[in-house]
């Protein structure tokens, strides 16, 4: 179809990308370092809106707003009566094999079936420790600062489940979109610029006590976010980052 050369439109159209989104039955590959809206052949529209990655379609350009992360995680409702590796009863519908755990296979010294204390591990650790860096080309608008300067505003707030294990949380703050990041001055991304953002994670310190406390399991280090994200625990994870604002397209 045919543009309107003279004249573009603006819309509210928020763009975002996954740092991770995993059901917890494998072990994850993440470092320290995780560049995101950046092109490769994993990208679809489960992960992503803007399935190009580095650049925003077609010569188009926007006035970013706000700017979210939002951050979830679950661990699977399996129950085992301790008598057989495959006595799992669940009363919700999570029904598993918990044999990879019980009888050796790739998660033994490093993963378990993550449990609540798991979760809420998770959740602290993404605040504190995964730091993001954001702006456009080479030049960052933000740089280094944790998740919890980037509320969420929506979705599932928090809620410990009472006597229950149905622990949820997530970075909103509160439930509804007056909890987000509006940004003291709006990121402009020109058309044909690299959309730079970058999620760096930064453990924290054993001070050389990781054997006394039992922080170290094999490879895995308990204190990594990085460690944790990538375990094989069952653990429902995703974490997403959203640019939010003005996009500034053609007219058709």
């Amino acid at each position: 179809m045919a543009k309107v050369v003279t004249m573009r439109e603006r819309v509210h159209q928020p763009f975002w990308d996954t740092l991770i989104r995993t059901g917890g039955f494998g072990t994850g590959t993440l470092g320290d370092n995780i560049p995101l809206f950046t092109p490769n052949g994993n990208r679809n529209d489960s992960t992503t809106n803007l399935v190009n990655g580095a650049t925003l379609p077609s010569d188009q350009s926007f006035v970013v707003l706000a700017l979210r992360v939002f951050t979830w995680f679950r661990n699977s409702i399996l129950r085992v009566d301790g008598l057989a590796d495959t006595d799992e009863l669940a009363g919700n519908g999570d029904y598993g094999n918990l044999t990879p755990w019980l009888t050796g296979g790739a998660a033994v010294g490093t993963s378990a079936p993550g449990q609540t204390q798991d979760v809420y591990r998770l959740h602290y650790q993404v605040e504190e420790q995964l730091h993001w860096t954001f702006g456009t080309g080479e030049k960052p608008s933000i740089s280094n600062m944790p998740t919890w300067y980037f509320p969420a505003g929506g979705g599932i707030s928090g809620d410990m489940g009472g006597a229950t294990d149905l622990i949820h949380w997530q970075n909103s703050g509160y439930d509804g979109h007056a909890g987000i990041l509006r940004l003291a001055r709006a990121i402009l991304l020109p058309p044909r610029q690299n959309i730079q953002c970058v999620g760096r994670i930064y453990a924290l310190p054993d001070n050389g006590q990781s054997t006394i406390a039992g922080i170290t399991q094999q490879s895995r280090n308990m204190l990594s976010l990085r460690d944790n994200l990538n375990a094989y625990d069952g653990i429902n994870k995703v974490i997403t980052f959203t640019f939010d604002g003005l996009f500034s397209r053609d007219v058709q």
